[in-house]
């Protein structure tokens, strides 16, 4: 068991509390019983975590009996329960997000930053059957990477599977050898699920199985040479300018006009999502649009349209992006709060006052600056439509807004904001390590008027 050990846990750090998500199932409590003894070895501290999602009536009993074997084990255990409103389609999906709400909020609050979760080799063969049935050769091929080892959530924390290279056989060994029996989830039976079926073809089918898995090794490192390419596109290419504006240059531009190459138009899907605030990629086949964009009219003229919540404009040859003014969202923040405003700006308000971030109409834009008595110096005027505008109140006075992706002046004591995109930094597998570095380093760019 301990080469077992060292090759899952070996890159973990354990300078901070390490949180194990232990359902009761076979896979996370073999997981617990080999974190458990890597743990001990190396003095790191665990905290056991459970995600009741109260969808089930036993789902309490379950819960119990995983505080029963932690504190046979003198682990600290805890139950986060997925409280309020469960939404009548979607349910799985909405479980998933609530459960790495929960871990993730709990990790702050304990001063952790890594999660483990029980992902073992057969869920990734499962999860690369589920994709490539579904791909039809309409997707952009990234998911068939399938689970990464490693992935970032928004706040930094990481979630990390040490068993994605241990059967389940393996693992079913491990509770044996230690006599511990577990929990058989009854819809591991119900073959209405997808991932049952799948989970039976392959059992059948172990050459199939191991096609798969090498099939998806290489599309990870396909992924992530992508990813490390489409950064550096990126920051070779764009240029932020107050509002903000995204301009990407003729080279850009010209590779656009190419629909075989992928590096640049993954950047493209980058760069809306990152300017339109979308919570995910535009996959690639709804990109039509810009490609009519880059692909008609002269060097010198001028087209717009609008794309993923994004206004592109073609100016001679270069492309300039930015936010749509619709569907802007107005956010309150009590002081201590933290928000992502419009899927774009990363908002946190430590002063002691509430503070209001909004977006402006074209007769605020203009109040403003008749109170500055001066205009907004911008590339492109209607990005100030749709630009974040944090409004302070002290002792009942309204202080002028300040417009902090156009005019770097001095926001309030303990107001910090940046630049966010949700897309690349929110369940951010390690493939795509060199993108969200990419979003991550924007606050180097001045002439954006980033706050430090």
């Amino acid at each position: 068991m301990k080469a077992l050990v060292d090759s899952c846990f070996a890159d973990i750090p354990t300078d901070q509390p390490v949180l194990v998500a232990v359902s009761g199932g076979g896979d996370s409590l073999a997981m617990l019983l080999l974190a458990e003894a890597w743990a001990r070895q190396l003095g790191c501290e665990l905290q056991a975590v459970t995600v009741d999602h109260g969808l089930r009536p036993e789902s309490a009993a379950e819960a119990a009996f995983v505080a029963s074997i932690c504190a046979g084990l003198n682990l600290p255990h805890v139950t986060l329960c997925w409280d309020g409103h469960k939404p009548a389609f979607g349910i799985q999906e909405a479980a998933r997000y609530s459960r790495y709400s929960l871990l993730d909020e709990f990790a702050h609050e304990i001063g952790g930053d890594v999660i483990l979760t029980g992902h073992t080799l057969d869920d990734q063969a499962e999860t690369l059957m589920m994709r490539v049935s579904r791909s039809h050769g309409e997707g952009d091929g990234r998911g068939l990477a399938g689970m990464s080892r490693e992935t970032f959530l928004y706040g930094g924390v990481r979630i990390i599977r040490p068993l994605l290279k241990v059967s389940r056989k393996a693992l079913r060994q491990v509770l044996r050898d230690f006599s511990q029996p577990w929990i058989e989830d009854p819809s591991n039976e119900d073959d209405s699920y997808e991932r049952v079926r799948v989970r039976r073809y392959l059992a059948e089918n172990e050459e199939v199985n191991q096609r798969l898995l090498h099939f998806g090794a290489l599309c990870g490192r396909f992924r992530q040479v992508q990813a490390q390419d489409a950064a550096m596109l990126l920051e070779q290419s764009l240029r932020i300018d107050p509002g903000p504006v995204f301009t990407v240059d003729r080279d850009f531009v010209a590779r656009l006009k190419n629909p075989a190459d992928t590096v640049a138009w993954h950047a493209a899907q980058v760069l809306l999502a990152l300017a339109g605030g979308q919570s995910m990629l535009l996959p690639r086949r709804r990109l039509r649009p810009l490609r009519e964009l880059v692909g008609t009219g002269s060097a010198d003229n001028t087209s717009k349209g609008t794309l993923a919540g994004c206004v592109v404009e073609r100016h001679g040859e270069i492309l300039r992006v930015f936010r749509e003014s619709r569907n802007i969202t107005t956010v309150l923040l009590e002081p201590g709060e933290t928000a992502i405003w419009d899927g774009r700006l990363h908002v946190h308000n430590g002063s002691a006052l509430p503070i209001l971030i909004e977006s402006g109409s074209v007769s605020q834009i203009r109040s403003f600056e008749r109170l500055r008595e001066r205009r907004y110096k911008v590339p492109l005027r209607s990005a100030l439509y749709s630009t974040p505008i944090i409004h302070t109140q002290t002792l009942g006075e309204r202080h002028p807004p300040h417009l902090p992706l156009v005019e770097a002046g001095a926001l309030p004591k303990g107001i910090e904001v940046r630049m966010a995109a949700p897309a690349l930094e929110h369940f951010s597998p390690a493939f795509d390590a060199a993108l969200r570095g990419f979003v991550r380093s924007l606050d180097r760019y001045t002439a954006a008027s980033l706050q430090p």
